[in-house]
């Protein structure tokens, strides 16, 4: 043993340090598995062509002694023992190490040219130099030696052949393989035409001032190209943590959203500022040209959502998200994650199990089985029966009638309604099932109609007609409707946003229907006539729904009912409820709960209680309205 390295010992120093610096990656990793190991080799010195070309040429040395795995790292310190030990006592050690680290260097250089942000690790590029330099002396003593070079060149081909499959099975890199090669014949070849021995050391001077040379003339796309994208990934960084700021205000994320834009058009502009993209990356350009378009369009929406008021933009954005999905799948993904998702909040465990529901509604908006039915629902519904999150609404015909969000079957979030036709209805917020905030009004033709605010209680600030003409400006103006015909269909003025003073309208033949006095926008009084001559006199009550029999009926009714349950518990359960136009009651919600069961036996007791009269619009035509019972147990 002690004979055999003094014979040959680089190459039992090499196989030694490449031994160690696997044992250090495996002590720093904690593993062999391929991700984290194959992550640790690529920030700690594994040739990659952007770092290398950068500022980071050593990775040119330190990528020979590393290795993907364990098999790969017998397989190669098994060929080194046998090949560099044969060729270190042919050369000697010193020129054995020149052969070595310049065929090395030479499938490096091989590497970062051919290959397309490949991650390099290994030290078969040099060991195929080895291989290379051997060939031609073993070809020129047998052609000294006067033997047949035939079995030598079968060799080789065979070497190649194997090599090739066996490379190709482990995922090996080509192009270090043969240019490392390539390098070892042409060095055996320049050192006998140069110095007639493969012993004497002189040529690989000159060997790595042209290796100096080259490494300065490559091309740095590769370079210029992962600056780019990286570009992308902080700009991507920035546009998800936007959404993790907390209680700042809309102008603070409007500025967010703007600032997020110009790096989204920094990289753009870097994008298209590229001297040089190879054939291999048009299809990434092309999609990521486009992927930046829409981010910036994405904010622009965003941005305008806020400066607006308006949450139709967010259609907008959601066509956008959709576009994405079509340019986020790359062929050279610079990042162990292209896009870098904000991962959803979990659910907590003690929220109980949803599944996606489709559910069918007739024309009141009341739950029948299944078809025929003029509205259905897709969303998700808990084991307890409430909408939770996301839901949609269709028109029978597929059309879409609302998208919002539910939480524990109250209206929570942004929703957007839109017509049969697909045009804009509404636009706006809820908060625990009441609006709030700003909402627009659409007219049929797709034009905004008003726009009012849901504070204290509700307030105008603008109204247009269905032309575009502005009737009321900050809440100050007149409004006058008309019929298709031109007659005048109502009148009235708004101050501070509510209407106020004398409204009139009038049918469609031009005959008076309604006088109604306003008082900060509360119905005083009324008075009407149909077209049929019926006369009624109405206030603010009209405008809600009532109970048959009035009040008191329905009190005496409920108190009785909730006397005949027997239970432990005593306390109140307030329902909110919808009476449409049919007298039906819908949408009946718990707005004060006890127990489940109590919760339940007061739905229970309202539905089989006294019918109620639908609200009435200018105290004659029966509109949908919402009102509110409490039942004392």
């Amino acid at each position: 043993m002690v004979d055999f390295m003094r014979k040959y010992p680089a190459t039992l120093s090499l196989i030694v340090v490449n031994l160690l610096v696997f044992l250090w990656m495996y002590l720093q990793t904690g593993t062999l598995d391929g991700s984290p190991w194959m992550q640790y080799s690529f920030e700690h010195g594994a040739l990659f062509n952007p770092y290398t070309f950068k500022n980071e040429w050593y990775r040119i040395f330190t990528s020979m002694f590393m290795h993907a795995h364990l098999l790969h790292l017998a397989v190669n310190m098994s060929a080194l023992l046998f090949t560099g030990s044969e060729l270190e006592e042919v050369v000697g050690t010193g020129k054995f190490l020149l052969v070595y680290f310049l065929t090395g260097i030479a499938a490096a250089f091989s590497t970062l040219y051919w290959n397309l942000f490949l991650v390099g690790v290994g030290a078969s590029g040099a060991l195929f130099g080895l291989f290379g330099f051997s060939i031609v002396v073993h070809i020129y003593y047998s052609r000294q030696q006067k033997l047949p070079i035939m079995p030598v060149l079968v060799s080789f081909m065979v070497f190649l052949i194997v090599n090739t499959i066996f490379s190709e099975a482990l995922n090996g890199d080509h192009a270090a393989h043969f240019g490392g090669l390539f390098a070892g014949i042409v060095l055996a070849f320049s050192s006998l035409i140069f110095t007639k021995s493969f012993h004497k050391v002189g040529v690989e001077y000159i060997f790595l001032v042209l290796l100096i040379v080259i490494f300065f003339a490559m091309p740095r796309y590769q370079v210029r190209y992962f600056d780019f994208y990286q570009q992308v990934l902080v700009a991507e960084d920035s546009a998800n943590s936007i959404f993790d700021k907390k209680n700042i205000s809309d102008e603070a994320f409007a500025n967010a959203f703007k600032e997020n834009t110009r790096l989204w058009d920094s990289a753009l502009t870097s994008l298209n500022t590229q001297p040089y993209i190879p054939e291999a990356l048009q299809s990434d350009t092309f999609k990521l040209r486009r992927y930046l378009n829409l981010r910036r369009l994405e904010n622009i929406f965003r941005v305008a959502m806020i400066e607006r008021e308006s949450y139709i933009y967010l259609d907008s954005i959601e066509l956008v998200q959709d576009s994405l999905k079509h340019y986020i799948s790359l062929d050279y993904p610079l990042s162990m994650a292209h896009v870098r998702v904000k991962p959803e909040e979990p659910e907590p465990d003690e929220a109980p199990p949803m599944e996606m529901t489709k559910v069918w509604y007739d024309h009141n908006w009341e739950e029948i089985p299944g078809p025929p039915a003029s509205y259905y629902r897709i969303g998700f519904r808990d084991s307890l029966g409430r909408w939770q999150g996301a839901v949609r609404d269709y028109y029978i015909s597929g059309a879409i009638q609302m998208k919002g969000t539910y939480k524990d079957d109250k209206r929570d979030g942004v929703f957007l309604y839109y017509s049969d036709h697909k045009t804009y209805t509404s636009a706006g917020r809820y908060r625990n099932n009441r609006s709030t905030g700003k909402w627009e009004t659409y007219h049929t033709n797709g034009r905004l109609a008003s726009e009012v605010y849901y504070t204290d209680r509700y307030f105008l600030k603008n109204l247009w007609d269905s032309t575009g003409h502005q009737w009321v400006k900050d809440g100050e103006g007149k409004e006058i409707q008309r019929y298709a015909n031109g007659v005048v269909a109502a009148e009235g003025e708004y101050r501070d946003g509510y209407k106020e003073g004398y409204w009139y309208g009038r049918h469609e033949n031009g005959e008076m229907y309604y006088e109604e006095n306003y008082h900060q926008g509360r119905l005083i009084h009324g008075r009407s006539r149909s077209l049929r001559g019926e006369n009624s006199v109405y206030d603010a009550s009209s405008e809600y729904p009532l109970p048959e029999g009035g009040y008191k009926k329905l009190n005496a009714y409920l108190r009785e009912e909730a006397g005949k349950i027997n239970s432990t518990m005593k306390g109140t359960v307030r329902l909110s409820f919808r009476v449409t136009t049919d007298k039906v009651l819908a949408d009946i919600e718990v707005e004060s709960s006890l127990s489940p069961e109590l919760d339940e036996k007061a739905k229970e007791i309202l539905r089989e209680g006294p019918a109620w009269i639908p609200a009435r619009e200018h105290g004659q035509k029966a509109i949908e309205g919402y009102s509110v019972v409490s039942i004392d147990f």
